[in-house]
């Protein structure tokens, strides 16, 4: 704590640590001394750069595509930006460091801030506006699919008239009252202080971020590969059956779904008895929710063995009987409730070329409604 990274950044407290990277606020140094502090988010990735677990050393030449892409689209400001990236030499190789600007919570801490068990629509519905024009911005302005869509890639920005006093006083925290550290012959271990506090009004609005998994989606190359979180797969994904753009969509109305309802769409049946996670099993519920898969999709699948005989499920034990999204969704009432399902089902279907776009569900009246 205190060392100067890159000649500029000071690090002043560790804000978060995950398989690949470590994040920590730093004081930019490169200001005029008489100015209040400019903060930055490092994010120092654990392994060296060429290692494959890790981000490589394309992953600052993608981000910096995403920024460039179209500055006056409203989705631009809603996607992590990067500002600089430079090597930190450690006693094993070289550690690629990525330079953002610092932000809140992620969507998964947020949701414990609350204190009742369903978070009320307008934190759901002010979530959806603000990812959907942040997917809209990746896919039809950068030609990016994102393909990792989860709470662990949505964070909450500051209120900007909050933003330099809470993380001036974020550092000065660390200094008089830091969290225990845990001291090896060789480094420091610190825990992470990633809880700045009230929300309101303190908060801002929900960034996109993490783009490790993304790939191109105007390129020639097959995309059949696995991508998305357990529990959150689209379909054509789990069938191997070709993906795109529209696999954001699916994931992203999982996300939605799921605040909306307290708990997992297609994974309830896994999480609820503590059980491994089960891709027939989401696969019972996707069908429980949508009816069987059309053969259509069936015929591209490179996976059909796993699920299906012919077009007849070989699991029907596991399909559950009272799934349905009236059900699913009864904390919701009135024409919220009916306007949410209408516009859930535009994002959950078999066939990915028939599920809206970005673009298309932002003009959707469930999210048109008390604007």
């Amino acid at each position: 704590m205190g060392e100067v990274l890159d000649h500029r950044y000071q690090v002043t407290a560790k804000l978060g640590c995950g398989a690949h990277s470590t994040v920590w606020l730093a004081r930019d140094l490169w200001y005029w001394r008489w100015r209040p502090d400019v903060y930055v988010a490092i994010q120092v990735s654990v392994t060296g750069d060429t290692d494959e677990a890790g981000a490589g050393p394309e992953e600052p030449v993608k981000l910096q595509h995403i920024s460039a892409a179209n500055r006056r689209h409203p989705g631009r400001d809603l996607v992590s930006i990067i500002l600089d990236n430079f090597h930190l030499k450690g006693p094993a190789c070289q550690h690629l460091c990525m330079v953002f600007e610092p932000l809140r919570e992620l969507l998964g801490l947020i949701k414990y801030k609350f204190t009742t068990e369903m978070i009320s629509v307008p934190l759901p519905k002010v979530v959806a506006r603000q990812v959907l024009q942040a997917l809209d911005y990746l896919h039809n302005e950068c030609h990016i699919i994102h393909c990792d869509l989860s709470e662990s890639n949505i964070i909450f920005n500051f209120a900007e008239k909050y933003r330099h006093s809470i993380l001036d006083q974020h550092s000065k925290d660390e200094r008089t009252d830091s969290l225990p550290v845990k001291r090896l012959t060789d480094r420091v271990i610190y825990l992470p202080h990633n809880d700045f506090g009230p929300l309101v009004p303190h908060i801002g609005a929900a960034i996109v971020l993490d783009f490790d998994s993304s790939v191109r989606g105007d390129s020639d190359e097959d995309r059949n590969h696995d991508i998305q979180p357990q529990g959150l797969t689209a379909p054509e994904v789990m069938l191997r059956a070709g993906w795109s753009y529209s696999a954001d969509v699916w994931i992203f109305g999982a996300l939605i779904c799921g605040l909306m309802g307290g708990e997992p769409l297609f994974d309830d049946a896994n999480r609820k008895h503590w059980q491994e996670f089960s891709e027939p099993l989401s696969m019972a519920r996707m069908i429980a929710f949508m009816g069987p898969p059309p053969t259509e999709l069936l015929e591209r699948s490179a996976r059909l063995a796993n699920f299906f005989e012919g077009d007849v499920f070989k699991f029907p034990q596991l399909v559950p009987e009272d799934c349905s999204f009236d059900t699913f969704f009864a904390r919701v009432e009135g024409d919220e409730k009916e306007e949410f399902v209408a516009f859930a089902k535009r994002m959950f279907t078999w066939l990915p070329e028939n599920r809206a776009t970005a673009a298309e569900l932002l003009a959707d009246p469930w999210l048109r409604r008390d604007r």
